[in-house]
Parts: structure tokens; C-alpha cells; sequence
């Protein structure tokens, strides 16, 4: 389905919000947009999750664009 990536830095005084596909049965985010920060003033990221298209959000995911796992909106190492 298509679902909307938000990454949130600096205590949420910057927020991105680009459009992504999510597979709700095994909560993986793939073809999340890009989006060009490099004039941003940015130090720290907060959290990033998925938000689908009725408000719900889903924080444990698997980003399958980067082969990484996030838990409650931290992206594990």
C-alpha cells in the first residue's frame, strides 16, 4: 500500500514527510522518496516511521531500501 515515511530531527523542528510503499503483513517500507536536505541545518534524528493513509503509525519496521530494522522510530545498528 502506499504510505507516507516521516523523519523527524532536532526535536521535531524539522519534519520530512515523503510518500513510500509499506506491506502491512510483513511491515516493510520500500521506494521511500528522497529528499534533498543538503541546505538544512540538520544535526540529529529524532524518529522516522510510517504513517498510513488513516492516520495509523507504525514504528517497528524494516526499511528493505537500506536493509535496516527500526524499533520504536530508532533505526537499529
Amino acid at each position: 500500500m502506499k504510505a507516507t515515511f516521516v523523519s523527524s530531527w532536532d526535536n521535531g523542528d524539522s519534519i520530512f514527510k515523503t510518500s513510500c510503499d509499506f506491506d502491512i503483513e510483513t511491515k516493510t517500507v520500500s521506494n521511500i522518496e528522497s529528499v534533498d536536505v543538503d541546505d538544512e541545518d540538520l544535526y540529529y534524528v529524532d524518529e522516522e516511521f510510517i504513517e498510513l493513509p488513516d492516520g495509523t503509525i507504525i514504528k517497528d519496521f524494516t526499511n528493505a531500501d537500506e536493509d535496516t530494522v527500526y524499533i520504536d522510530g530508532e533505526k537499529q545498528d
